[in-house]
């Protein structure tokens, strides 16, 4: 009930600045996409980069898009260094929320939550999501390394007390525009706690339909990839279903909704991933988050 009462107090959203995955041809591109143009304002789309809290420097990725909505995945220690983190950590968490955007300076509110709880049922956010609230400044790079960056924080409140998340993150550009044919494939997952030892293969057909299934947790997942926006960014909603998770993965189960995009594995390197972030539905309980990440699987050849 709490977080279907925060979800529903977020903070409205409206437009942003340029198209999500705006960038310098400097940047990692993939396949044949064309190099976009380099913005003139600061810009919406995929940001990676690090999230101190306390005094570690984790993994942070995020996507903005131009109509306002948040998704901040938090993962483990990071040095920085500008590629994503392929293994998962101990812990992590998803801020889910919206922002307004007024020119280069973003703010909003949302929900913390917990990932990982069948792992690490101990990790704080499990179960207990905690509201936040998001400030950051973002600029046009001038070093040449970045399109844009983001500077701000995240203020948690949490039963002992409100905690600042440091933000220092850049836009990464992403290799074309969204379609539900452009994401079709074979994928083996990387990260999410319900896969283990590449036991997950995610089936994405033509039309965007989703279909994976997990020997080791036992969960099954049908969904969908619509092009946000109509296709006018690089990012795709995503819905899913989970069901018969089992055993500690049995929270797991129940109606997401969220945000993919592709991705390079590093800021410069030209290879695709797929990156997901999912949360369950508002009113689904109990609470819970999974950040996706899948690589391209070779399709098996036909019998």
């Amino acid at each position: 009930m709490m977080l279907a009462l925060a979800l529903a107090e977020l903070l409205g959203a409206c437009g942003g600045g340029g198209g999500g995955g705006s960038g310098q041809s400097g940047m990692p591109m993939s396949g044949n996409a064309t190099v976009p143009p380099v913005p003139t304002q600061p810009s919406t789309g995929h940001y990676v980069g690090a999230v101190k809290i306390a005094d570690v420097t984790y993994f942070g990725d995020a996507v903005f898009t131009q109509d306002g909505e948040v998704r901040l995945y938090v993962g483990g220690p990071y040095d920085n260094g500008g590629e994503l983190q392929l293994t998962r950590p101990e812990s992590s968490e998803q801020f889910v929320g919206t922002i307004e955007m007024r020119g280069g300076q973003w703010s909003g509110s949302g929900l913390i939550l917990g990932e990982e709880c069948a792992i690490n049922a101990a990790s704080r956010f499990c179960g207990q999501p905690a509201p936040a609230e998001l400030s950051a400044t973002v600029q046009l790079s001038t070093d040449g390394t970045r399109s844009a960056d983001l500077q701000g924080s995240i203020l948690v409140t949490t039963s002992s007390g409100t905690e600042t998340w440091l933000l220092n993150l850049g836009l990464w550009s992403d290799p074309a525009l969204a379609t539900s044919a452009g994401a079709s494939g074979q994928y083996k997952e990387l990260l999410a706690e319900f896969a283990s030892a590449g036991d997950v293969i995610t089936n994405i057909d033509s039309s965007g339909k989703v279909f994976f299934q997990s020997a080791s947790s036992g969960c099954v997942g049908n969904g969908a990839l619509v092009p946000h926006l109509g296709g006018a960014a690089d990012t795709y909603d995503v819905t899913l279903m989970m069901q018969n998770c089992a055993g500690a993965y049995a929270y797991l189960n129940g109606q997401y909704d969220g945000l993919a995009l592709d991705t390079a594995s590093s800021y410069w390197d030209y290879d695709s991933l797929l990156r997901m972030w999912l949360s369950k539905s508002t009113g689904e309980t109990p609470p819970a988050a999974l950040t996706m990440l899948e690589e391209p699987s070779p399709t098996p050849p036909s019998p």
